[in-house]
């Protein structure tokens, strides 16, 4: 499945290097062939199939580890030889090892059970205090829960691993923590990039396991030869920005006057690339968080539930026999009644839905107790959610330039959203701003230009934007802000501007 057109031109190399890439529900493995330009194709696509032991959702590492093998394979049975591959994933998540061996498969970020300690930790600890070290508005749950329910492992452990490491590793890489994926433990200082380690005494955390944060681009290794007969046994084993939103960051011509972004897909990040953290009470109160981009830039955002919400909904009208088709819900809801019913998407009962699944009964729940109409059909839920996620990307965005007194001229929208148009206008007049729409899978082409950044095939990240820039053909939405738009926006910050719900 051929994914991206030529991006730059160079001298002949013939350098193939692979991004694999791997979401809470899917993975995919792309490569990239390095000539007269760089092309990106889709070798292999799997489910990520995570699975429940003892009763906690977990990621299968062997299960994984067989998936990317076969992405490998695949690239080699298109006739490449693969010079190197960089594995970024979605975030929070690690393993623990003792001489090597994992010690359990890791819990993923989805189990709720992770977040049911969190009022105990702030007995120890203010929120307030977290943010103040880490720069992170989310604690460190994952960290403590585990530490608190399986101290045993901790005790026995050597080492802890962040997820794709932990992926690199099972490949034949050192066992590392990259610092943008370290950052998202909610347990590292944001300005140090350094394991907050009086945060993590006061919670009484160990941290003897914790090993030195290592910087994306850095070599950790080759592919085991013992993986496939079929794949060369000198691989480079890379780093890339190995918190998927931080590779993503790579493939986003950001210039000084638009630092503004927005990645869209299960969860919407809306924030601005910044040259320094924005730790103050204004950035606290959003509530916003501080983690990394490329070149040792800042990401400061919100994590909020995105298109996730909508998948939800398409599952729960699959089960009753209804449409489930993306484009047709699309075009229903281009033909459904505008802002006959508004929820704030930031509200804690969607981040509930989020994880339970009963999104539309928490919109009926939302429009109840908000006294708005009830969506009924699924062109008026489809409606209402790519509306109000519109309005609270708008509401979030005007937060966090006010925070960090940093404005944009314009907003980059990067993922799944670039190909539903009906949705990027909407973001262009709730906003405010000219919307450039594109690449779609900014993730894997960050991934795979951090690996030419780290081989020389390209001078910098700098110069990486300036070629997508180039060459990339991206789709542009002005705002068509209409006195509905304003009084939609203007009710909504009435209701839920400064709800705090993180």
């Amino acid at each position: 499945m051929r994914i991206v057109i030529l991006l730059v031109f160079m001298e002949p190399a013939m350098s193939v290097r692979v991004a694999v890439d791997i979401g809470s529900s899917s993975g995919k493995v792309y490569y990239g062939t390095v000539d007269e330009g760089v092309e990106i194709e889709e070798a292999h696509r799997f489910e990520t199939n995570m699975k429940t032991e003892d009763g906690r959702l977990v990621w299968d590492i062997e299960y994984l580890t067989q998936e990317i093998r076969a992405g490998l394979e695949a690239v080699v049975a298109d006739g490449e030889s693969i010079d190197s591959l960089a594995i970024d994933t979605t975030a929070c998540d690690f393993g623990l090892l003792e001489d090597g061996e994992l010690l359990a498969n890791p819990y993923c970020y989805l189990d709720q059970s992770l977040y049911s300690k969190d009022e105990e930790l702030l007995e120890t600890v203010a929120r307030r205090d977290i943010f103040s070290s880490t720069g992170h508005n989310g604690l460190p749950s994952s960290y403590y829960y585990q530490y608190q329910t399986h101290p045993e492992l901790f005790e026995r452990a050597d080492t802890l691993v962040a997820l794709p490491q932990l992926l690199s590793y099972e490949l034949g890489a050192k066992p590392t923590c990259e610092t943008s994926f370290g950052v998202t433990f909610r347990m590292m200082d944001i300005r140090t990039r350094e394991w907050a380690t009086e945060l993590l005494s006061e919670l009484d955390l160990p941290i003897d396991v914790l090993p030195t944060p290592v910087e994306a681009g850095t070599n950790v290794g080759t592919v085991d030869p013992s993986l496939s007969e079929s794949i060369s046994d000198d691989v480079d084993i890379l780093l890339a920005p190995s918190h998927d939103t931080a590779a993503a960051m790579a493939a986003i011509p950001f210039t000084p006057e638009s630092p503004g972004f927005l990645c869209t897909g299960s969860w919407f990040i809306p924030g601005l690339e910044l040259e320094e953290p924005v730790i103050n009470d204004a950035a606290f109160d959003v509530p916003s968080s501080n983690e990394l981009s490329v070149d040792g830039r800042i990401r400061y955002l919100r994590n909020l539930p995105g298109f996730s919400l909508l998948e939800h909904c398409r599952d729960t009208w699959r089960e009753e026999g209804g449409r489930h088709a993306y484009d047709e819900l699309i075009e229903h809801a281009r033909d459904s009644e505008s802002f006959r019913s508004i929820v704030d998407t930031a509200d804690p009962l969607f981040f509930e839905a989020q994880s339970t699944g009963n999104v539309i009964e928490a919109i009926r729940t939302y429009c109840t107790e908000t006294e708005q109409p009830i969506p009924e059909s699924e062109g008026e839920v489809t409606r209402c959610l790519l509306e109000s996620l519109a309005i609270r990307t708008a509401i979030t965005l005007e937060q966090l330039m006010a925070a960090s007194e940093t404005y944009t001229d314009r907003l980059h929208l990067v993922g799944g959203g670039v190909e539903n148009e009906l949705f990027c206008q909407m973001v262009a007049s709730a906003t405010g701003f000219r919307v450039e729409a594109g690449p779609v899978e900014a993730t894997a082409i960050g991934n795979l230009l951090s690996q030419m950044n780290a081989a020389d095939e390209i001078a910098s990240y700098s110069e990486g934007r300036e070629i997508i820039d180039e060459r990339i053909e991206f789709a542009y939405y002005e705002p068509r802000r209409t006195g509905e738009w304003d009084r939609a926006l203007e009710h909504a910050v009435a209701e839920f501007g400064s709800i705090d719900s993180e």
